[in-house]
C-alpha cells in the first residue's frame, strides 16, 4: 500500500518501534471504539503510529507531517 496521508503526531492513540505492538494497540482499541483505525508510520525506522482516521484527517493543521499508510484497520 503506497499512500501518504498527514497527521499531527500528536493526535495519535498508540506509538512503538514494533510493528506488532501497534498493531494489536489497534486492535483493542478498534474492538472498543469501533472506529477505522490506521497505522502509519513517517519513515523507514521511525515509529509506528496508530491514528483514528476520521478524528486526525478532520484535525488536520500545519503541525501535520507526512506519513505512509501502512495497514488500515476497518473490521
Amino acid at each position: 500500500m503506497s499512500e501518504s496521508i498527514f497527521f499531527n503526531p500528536g493526535q495519535s492513540i498508540s506509538s512503538s518501534f514494533d510493528f506488532d505492538e501497534a498493531y494489536t494497540a489497534a486492535k483493542i482499541y478498534r474492538h472498543k471504539a469501533a472506529k477505522p483505525l490506521l497505522i502509519v508510520q513517517e519513515k523507514d525506522g521511525q515509529p509506528y503510529y496508530v491514528f483514528d482516521e476520521s478524528q486526525a484527517v478532520k484535525e488536520e493543521n500545519a503541525k501535520a507531517k507526512e506519513f505512509a499508510v501502512l495497514k488500515r484497520i476497518t473490521d
